[in-house]
């Protein structure tokens, strides 16, 4: 096949100068405790802007604690958190062998990859030499390869590269990776345990954008974003849009149609589908529970975070009236909302007579609790 003359894909710093913004602008997200790539950083933040936008119109109805959104409480430090300890990955399960007898075992090649974008033309160049795949490739498997290449984009990033540090399989415990991300001219370098889903999960998500897009599947017309400047292709579809691009993960067919494009990235290419379900669940654990009031400390693991914030002060406690931990609030619960929860009457419980079971505590007493 013929293939175009002009790449059509934007770089990175072509992306910063359409949007206005600046490289800087994307890294005043990158401030410690959790320090990430400003691609990393942007795409979540667009997730996050696009679940838990700022309401300002709530503000005259019920007030200026309900305006502040997902970014105010800066929820994409807690979904990176959370997907970098995704999975577990034990040294001895690793192996240097393709395949295992056992099959219980997992080769290197699983978790180690090297995306170049500097030399190869387009990005989908770059990710075709990277799953060793040609245009021809992506037509048997029912791609469009040109239309992809109109729009896959990984913004502002040049290369990825990931891989084990010191991985000794010999020995019991947590494997170490190591990830170094080159962006707009800047390093970016990290050693992790477990295999850091959080960065490569948002290339995942612009690939699968540019099929999005590619299928004409998008509401709105896709543009640089300002507001996330280092981000790639998902960032620039509008925020709705940017839903329905990850639910087409979920019930779209695109791990399917996608799967040997995102193969080399993903241990597990259908984890995708999972990482779609948590990020509707981690934006309502870390919103509206006391995450945001950890301060420097929220990074760091659950049993050392701290509470930085004076109780009453953290975002969702001033959301729902909530002072912090006091005398009554463990058992009165279930009546947070004006008129929900009642009490059930106790002739209308139809408990049965045996209450053995799940509402058994052995060990304390020998009974029924």
């Amino acid at each position: 096949m013929t293939r175009r003359g002009v790449m059509k894909g934007i770089s990175g710093i072509a992306a910063l100068s359409m949007s206005n913004a600046t490289i800087a602008d994307a890294q005043a997200a990158l401030t410690d405790p959790l320090p990430s790539d400003p691609h990393t950083a942007d795409t979540y933040r667009s997730i996050v802007d696009a679940i838990i936008p700022r309401t300002p119109q709530l503000e005259a109805e019920l007030g200026p604690e309900h305006v502040p959104g997902g970014l105010d409480a800066e929820l994409e430090k807690f979904l990176i958190w959370d997907f970098n300890h995704f999975q577990e990955i034990r040294s001895e399960m690793v192996t240097e062998k393709v395949e295992s007898e056992t099959g219980l075992s997992m080769p290197t090649a699983l978790f180690e990859f090297d995306l170049d974008l500097g030399g190869l033309g387009s990005p989908l160049d770059a990710l075709l030499d990277l799953a060793d795949l040609t245009l021809l490739d992506l037509l048997d498997l029912g791609l469009n390869p040109d239309a992809l290449e109109d729009h896959l984009d990984f913004g502002a990033v040049d290369s990825i590269d990931v891989g084990f540090a010191d991985l000794d399989t010999s020995t019991e415990g947590i494997a170490n990776f190591e990830i170094t991300v080159d962006s707009d001219g800047e390093q970016y370098h990290q050693v992790l345990q477990n295999y850091p889903y959080a960065p490569v999960f948002t290339f995942a998500f612009d690939v699968v954008a540019a099929e999005f897009l590619a299928k004409g599947k998008n509401e709105e017309p896709p543009a640089p974003n300002e507001k996330f400047p280092a981000g790639g292709t998902f960032t620039r579809l509008a925020p709705e849009d940017r839903l329905r691009c990850l639910w087409t993960i979920v019930d779209g067919g695109a791990v399917d149609d996608l799967d040997e494009l995102l193969s080399p990235m993903l241990p597990d290419v259908g984890i995708l589908k999972y990482v779609v379900m948590a990020v509707n669940g981690l934006h309502g654990f870390g919103y509206y529970t006391e995450w945001s009031g950890y301060g420097s400390t929220k990074a760091e693991m659950p049993n050392d975070r701290e509470m930085e914030v004076p109780a009453g002060e953290v975002q969702s406690r001033t959301q729902t009236d909530y002072p912090g931990p006091a005398p009554g609030y463990a058992a009165n619960w279930r009546h947070a909302v004006p008129g929900g929860f009642k009490d059930p009457k106790a002739k209308n419980l139809n408990l049965p007579d045996d209450l053995a079971g799940d509402d058994v505590i052995d060990g304390l007493g020998g009974g029924s609790q």
